[in-house]
């Protein structure tokens, strides 16, 4: 989305030549806050804690909320320099972060970078290419409450992907606009003495023509780091790949996409479990405000050869209303219905009404 910014000036305490680098140089502070309300309920056993409905105020259905700084210096010669900090925040109970303490401060974003002609450089914690692919071709974008294909991805903690949307100790080099083409090399370095954890690698590519948009993003992930759990072991990996296609029609646009997990080095069956998934949507103007959003999505999980767990289909699909009260402020209201066919598995039925403020 679209965000205007609150542009702050450096303050530069000296004078004289410091003017000219004042006139050359911003410092912006900037957000969004997403608050909603409604009914929760997710895909579970029947009777369990995971299937129970709950009433209750929630944060973060639309986008992760979460304030930042970011600044920029024009260097010269064509070349420029900047930072960005970023951190989550749940705006439901004032705490900040994701996942509690154990999702660092700066979470969303941390990085130092350079950009010239040939393209630019990016050291730091940031947004991984896979992510950034995936919420680019879907018609709720990073919406972790409410996208079947974030949800079906990064959502998960198990049988999904086994990094984070964000890689920290990593080093990015996007290449320029060539004629609609973009493309980038991404490295999460492990630093782990032991070899334990060892160094992962993603590509990404995406081609815009007009109206037709096509990207595709793989990465093997070979290192993690917080907040997910689970540290890796030798000889584990997994290999996550997301090919994603829009086309606006002017009346909607369409989305469609496709992904694939390979794991490989799990011991533990539920994290040995190979996955397919695709998800078909459209974002549908119906005012000159307002636009519906349908996306459909669907993992089949594929049981590792040998182990007895059947192959099991998650199915989401998301109905939202999103209307524009101005540039920067937006209401919506959502249904979504979550459906896993496990054994004694309940489907689960979700209502909810939010208010999106970006500033």
């Amino acid at each position: 989305m679209s965000h205007s910014k609150v542009f702050v000036p450096l303050v530069i305490a000296s004078m004289g030549a410091c003017a000219s680098v004042h006139a050359q140089s911003s410092l912006q502070l900037y957000g969004v806050v997403d608050i909603a309300a409604g009914s929760f309920q997710y895909s579970g056993a029947k009777g369990s804690a995971a299937n129970a409905r709950l009433t209750k105020v929630e944060g973060n259905q639309m986008i992760t909320s979460f304030i930042g700084l970011k600044g920029t210096e024009v260097l010269g010669g064509g070349l420029k320099a900047g930072f960005v900090i970023e951190s989550f925040l749940r705006p439901d109970s004032g705490a900040s972060g994701r996942y509690g303490s154990s999702d660092p401060f700066w979470s969303r974003a941390a990085n130092v970078w350079v950009q010239g002609g040939l393209g630019q450089l990016t050291l730091g914690r940031q947004g991984s290419l896979l992510f950034v692919n995936t919420l680019q071709f879907n018609p709720l974008g990073a919406a972790f409450g409410l996208s079947p294909a974030i949800r079906l991805t990064f959502g998960g903690t198990k049988v999904y992907d086994k990094s984070d949307s964000g890689w920290s100790n990593a080093l990015t080099y996007q290449t320029p606009n060539l004629s609609g083409f973009t493309g980038a090399v991404q490295v999460q370095f492990g630093e782990d003495a032991s070899k334990d954890e060892r160094t992962s690698y993603a590509l990404s590519a995406r081609y815009v023509s007009g109206p037709f948009a096509i990207g595709g993003a793989w990465q093997t992930m070979r290192s993690n780091e917080a907040p997910k759990p689970k540290n890796l072991t030798a000889g584990q990996a997994q290999n996550f790949g997301m090919l994603g296609v829009s086309y606006d029609a002017g009346f909607a646009k369409f989305f469609g996409q496709y992904g694939a997990f390979a794991n490989k080095g799990f011991s533990v069956i539920d994290d040995n479990i190979d996955t397919r998934l695709y998800q078909v949507g459209a974002a549908v103007p119906v005012t000159r405000s307002g636009k519906l959003l349908v996306s459909y999505g669907q993992s089949k999980e594929e049981a590792a050869s040998g182990s007895t767990p059947a192959d099991v289909k998650h199915s989401i699909l998301t109905l939202a209303y999103d209307h524009y009260l101005s540039k920067r402020t937006d209401v919506y209201a959502a249904f979504m219905l979550d459906d896993e066919d496990k054994a004694n598995s309940k489907k689960g039925y979700t209502y909810t009404v939010g208010v999106r403020h970006a500033f």
